[in-house]
């Protein structure tokens, strides 16, 4: 039986997300999971929910589509629930279509890592190996890379628990100890039984120390920077304005009018204000490649599309393909009337009535909060690195206070192998996954 999907009251529990690139290509992959799979795939492709590849013509505005579909009934699939994935040519136009059909058949657009984190909730991932597939996807070197494919395997959860249960054994030894204090001729022993246990402490540390080595962060600016990139006339220098709640940028209708990139101080970020990329830039691009550069440059880069627009990351990707671990799409002028296309998971703003501000504050501030704890890491390796800390241990460090320390590096370690975690936790770890993981 399909376990029961995470809800958000009041929307579907059946989720779609593009899992390839948002831009045209020969192949897209489009992921469906939740209760209404079994409809969509008889509604789709003319198929029961059973497991299968199958081709298969998908009818749409544009025509009939060539499309695979791989048939996965749960609870044999990541989520635990029935899932559909849809392959079919990469056409923006086409994946609009289909992205409509789904929603009028009942579907959501998904949360960002809401396929992973539920996922978890159905017991197929534990948090260590949902964290992995977020850094394995935001790994821009080859370090990081195998170290999320050793935490994604269970590697080193397993290696942390087997140190864990090394420590409590150590540690119900050292309270033992304790227990001799008032016997005859007991002060000689207990020395010699705190120096092997103190030796005994110091190498597991090492070896956890070991186990949880990486390279050093790259070294963090004094502030984080967050850029705002668009072409021209997407609102970038409105929204500015209205983050800051001051009237900083000069704003026009004519385009091109930021020429210069405008900067301010943004909570504990430098917020930019850059010069539109695109054909209708009045100055004939001759700032684009100072804001493309600069772009590059940013620690968070706000994508702007204002209705009718489209902004392209080609000219980004092709200089940094990891670009897109650091965006975040925002659709402008929401005041307006629109029936132009949306992109899935753009935040919806507008900087002349404030709509939706709050919730693009609330996401700078999470984004913000990720930035100044380093990077992206686990809550694995964070808390088993504050353990391994406290093991650290000076030889003429009193018994009471070795045992204290072990008792709070026992407590962080248990922490760091939770299977689950609060909600706000969860809501952090989860809020930095891209749409479709």
């Amino acid at each position: 039986m399909t376990p029961p999907s995470p809800t958000i009251t009041g929307r579907s529990d059946t989720i779609f997300a593009l899992a390839t690139a948002a831009q045209p290509a020969p192949v897209a992959l489009i992921r469906v999971s939740g209760p209404l799979t079994p409809h969509i795939c008889l509604s789709l492709c003319d198929a029961e929910m059973r497991r299968a590849s199958l081709e298969c013509r998908v009818i749409l505005p544009v025509g009939e589509v060539p499309c695979c579909a791989w048939v996965l009934p749960g609870p044999h699939t990541l989520t635990g629930e029935d899932t559909v994935e849809l392959r079919l040519p990469g056409n923006p136009a086409i994946l609009r279509q289909l992205a409509a059909r789904l929603r009028d058949l009942g579907c959501r657009d998904a949360e960002p890592g809401e396929f992973t984190r539920r996922a978890l909730a159905a017991g197929k991932l534990d948090l260590s190996k949902a964290e992995a597939v977020l850094q394995l996807v935001t790994a821009s070197d080859e370090a990081t890379r195998k170290q999320a494919a050793a935490d994604l395997s269970g590697q080193t959860a397993d290696q942390v628990n087997a140190l864990t249960q090394r420590l409590r054994g150590l540690s119900a030894r050292l309270e033992m100890t304790f227990d001799f204090s008032e016997e005859e001729h007991a002060e000689a022993a207990e020395d010699t039984l705190h120096a092997e246990l103190h030796a005994e402490l110091q190498a597991l540390a090492d070896e956890l120390t070991a186990l949880l080595h990486a390279p050093d962060p790259k070294p963090l600016r004094d502030k984080p920077v967050i850029a705002l990139y668009g072409p021209p006339n997407a609102g970038k220098s409105s929204l500015f304005n209205a983050l800051l709640g001051v009237p900083r940028a000069l704003v026009s209708a004519t385009p091109g009018t930021t020429r210069d990139a405008i900067e301010a101080d943004y909570r504990d970020a430098r917020l930019v204000d850059l010069s539109g990329v695109g054909k209708n830039d009045a100055d004939s691009g001759r700032f684009a490649e100072t804001a493309i550069t600069r772009a590059l440059q940013a620690d968070l880069l706000l994508v702007l599309e204002s209705p009718g627009q489209v902004t392209s990351l080609a000219e980004l990707e092709q200089r940094d393909p990891a670009i897109r671990a650091r965006v975040m799409w925002l659709r402008t002028k929401s005041d307006l009337a629109d029936d132009s296309p949306q992109r899935p998971g753009a935040l919806q703003v507008s900087a002349a009535s404030g709509g939706e501000l709050h919730e693009l504050h609330a996401a700078l501030a999470a984004a913000l909060a990720q930035l100044a704890g380093g990077g992206v890491t686990s809550l694995l390796r964070v808390r088993a690195r504050e353990a391994a800390a406290l093991l650290q241990f000076a030889p003429d460090t009193p018994p009471e206070v070795l045992a204290s320390d072990v008792r709070r590096a026992l407590i962080l370690l248990d922490q760091a192998l939770l299977h689950e975690a609060p909600g706000d936790v969860l809501d952090l770890i989860f809020s930095r996954f891209c749409i479709g993981k």
